[in-house]
């Protein structure tokens, strides 16, 4: 009996995941298809190539020396269908993680793109800080990941995408008088940050108490239209990009203090498996670079 690439497809995402019940989600299969695949499989190459004795899987030798091998032929599968169907090819969901500034700002014309691009793929956005979203890229939950500050590691490519500037601000009555004042004098405010997991938190606090500032009060949110409104009613500074606030700024809910030095500029990156089988979140990982535009606004206001 041949050796099918449904079969392969089976092993590869088992081996990959860790299951067969994540390869069954991956794949959309019942978890019993997919079993029966792999067990096919070894008994059309004759070796088992899953060591079924223990609770977590782990691979024989013979299936660590046939999950390379799995992967090409996929990936050749994938660029042969492609070269003869085009974009049409990819179809069904695309999981993919962005963070909430993105999806406040040009997510809407990333999805758009993808939609005109690739018709039957159906784009799946979740929104989340960026270590959630690094997280869950390694344990293949999504394909994509746009943020900041993402991990090094041989397993991941990282394709840089525009820098973000953000200031501080308060509501026009509170804070300092000056428009400009040192860095260190915030420590005399309650500063109101995005939650533990977001790298915008962590980058700019990291960069701000390395630069002197001593954040003796800090006040966590998840949600960056909420801070600024805890900030627009004086109860904190807080650092938001004025692109996308000047409507605050511009109505006088918000001022902005700058600060010497500045923050410096924030870039965000996409961000995917190196040994991806399919090369589509590379493709969409460069239509990232063509979308991103921190001054647009999902919704108008």
């Amino acid at each position: 009996m041949p050796v099918t690439l449904k079969q392969m497809a089976a092993f590869y995402w088992t081996a990959t995941l860790g299951g067969f019940s994540e390869a069954s989600t991956r794949l959309n299969l019942a978890q019993s298809t997919v079993s029966k695949r792999v067990i096919e499989l070894e008994e059309t190459v004759g070796a088992p190539l899953i060591d079924r004795s223990t609770r977590v899987l782990r691979l024989t030798r013979a299936g660590e020396a046939s999950l390379a091998i799995a992967a090409e032929m996929l990936a050749l599968e994938t660029r042969f269908r492609e070269a003869a169907g085009g974009p049409g090819l990819f179809t069904g969901a695309f999981r993919f993680g962005v963070t909430e500034l993105v999806a406040l700002t040009w997510l809407p014309a990333l999805v758009m793109a993808m939609s005109a691009d690739y018709p039957n793929l159906v784009p799946e956005p979740e929104v989340a800080g960026s270590v959630d979203l690094f997280d869950k890229l390694r344990a293949s939950e999504i394909d994509l990941a746009i943020g900041l500050d993402p991990p090094q590691g041989a397993d991941l490519t990282t394709v840089p995408l525009d820098s973000v500037r953000l200031e501080w601000m308060c509501a026009p009555g509170f804070g300092p008088p000056e428009d400009r004042i040192a860095l260190a004098r915030l420590a005399d405010y309650p500063i109101l940050t995005q939650a533990q997991g977001s790298g915008l938190q962590s980058l700019v606090l990291d960069w701000a108490v390395a630069n002197g500032l001593q954040a003796n009060r800090v006040v966590q949110c998840n949600s960056l239209n909420v801070l600024a409104g805890l900030a627009a009613s004086g109860l904190g500074i807080t650092f938001l990009t004025a692109g996308y606030f000047q409507p605050e700024i511009d109505s006088g809910r918000l001022r902005v203090i700058a600060t010497d030095p500045p923050i410096p500029p924030i870039q965000y990156f996409a961000v995917h498996r190196r040994e991806d089988v399919s090369p589509l979140p590379a493709r969409l990982a460069a239509l990232a670079q063509r979308c991103c535009d921190f001054s647009q606004r999902s919704l108008g206001r």
